[in-house]
């Protein structure tokens, strides 16, 4: 799957949490994402608009979150979310394993892990491959 076409995908299955997602589809709007979220930021810093800071670390820096940041959050909140759920079950995982990300640190390995996996290739527990 292309990155276009990737984007309109988790836009338009954004609550499609029965399918499956293909590893494009999730790294390209993985990827869309953190460009557009970086792009929030410096736009925030340009302006000078700041509504929350957040410490970096054990340093004094502090990165300061804007309006358009918090936006951008919010407006992918949910289809990736959605996309996260519809990758494990390409792997032929149930979405609820998403919540192994609350364990610190073992979680986010486990379930980059997982996202990082080949889906199955024929139909799986939650449907037919996708295309």
């Amino acid at each position: 799957m292309g990155f276009v076409k990737s984007i309109n995908s988790a836009f338009i299955k954004c609550f499609d949490f029965k399918s499956r997602a293909s590893r494009s589809e999730f790294w390209y709007f993985y990827l869309f994402t953190t460009i557009v979220g970086f792009i929030g930021i410096q736009l925030d810093q340009l302006f000078n608009l700041q509504i929350m800071g957040i410490e970096l670390n054990t340093s004094s820096e502090t990165l300061m979150l804007g309006p358009m940041y918090i936006f951008l959050y919010f407006l992918f909140m949910i289809p990736s979310v959605a996309l996260y759920v519809r990758r494990l079950h390409d792997t032929n995982r149930s979405g609820w394993w998403l919540l192994i990300i609350l364990i610190p640190f073992i979680g986010i390995i486990t379930i980059i892990f997982f996202l990082c996996l080949k889906g199955t290739d024929t139909k799986n527990d939650f449907g037919e491959i996708s295309k």
